[in-house]
């Protein structure tokens, strides 16, 4: 399994975890990207660290953390052989690892993306920052999308795609917090439609 880096900060009550079987509402996702109709392509040039940062306009229960797999869409360059990849869950207020899981070929599929579902759902509420991130690995990514604002589930406030590397991004084959920021406030929605890989599935708390 791919490694795990998180720094060592204390927890600041920001995220709680439940049993699987907690609050039961129903599920919803939190990027709508559609099978058909996203606009970009299917493209890999290496293995890549991104994922979205994220805040609260309300608290959620993180119940599944997913990764994008081409051969769902319906866009150029779809088919490959999906590779097992790591997907995290991350507080980048108090830089904390959250939840990670290994999504697979045969990992459940909903829409374009296959999610493995927490052993522990995780409750995320206050004014903490969260990113959820995958390492692509040789999967393929949507890059240059065409989302709209309302892809965002409005639960959520999109603040940034997210990335590792100085100043941009960098190859990576393991799973490290985030440190590059491609941000909403100062690029509007190319940020959204940089690339897509990880998602998660959530229920209102």
């Amino acid at each position: 399994m791919v490694g795990l880096t998180v720094g060592g900060i204390a927890d600041s009550g920001a995220a709680t975890h439940l049993d699987a079987a907690g609050p039961t509402s129903q599920t919803q996702t939190a990027l709508r990207v559609p099978v058909t109709g996203s606009g970009g392509f299917n493209y890999t040039q290496g293995s890549y660290l991104e994922g979205f940062e994220f805040a609260l306009k309300r608290a959620i229960v993180v119940t599944s953390l997913g990764a994008y797999d081409s051969n769902l869409s319906k866009l150029p360059n779809g088919s490959e052989n999906f590779a097992s990849v790591p997907v995290a869950l991350y507080d980048l207020t108090t830089h904390r690892l959250l939840a990670s899981v290994t999504v697979g070929a045969t990992s459940r599929a909903v829409g374009v993306y296959r999610y493995v579902t927490l052993a522990h759902s995780v409750v995320l509420r206050g004014s903490d920052r969260y990113t959820v991130a995958w390492v692509s690995l040789s999967d393929h990514y949507v890059a240059s999308p065409k989302l709209r604002a309302s892809a965002v589930n409005p639960a959520i406030r999109y603040l940034a795609m997210d990335g590792n590397g100085p100043g941009g991004l960098s190859q990576v084959t393991t799973m490290v917090e985030p440190n590059w920021f491609y941000t909403f406030a100062a690029h509007g929605l190319a940020a959204l439609n940089y690339d897509l890989g990880p998602n998660f599935l959530f229920h209102l708390r």
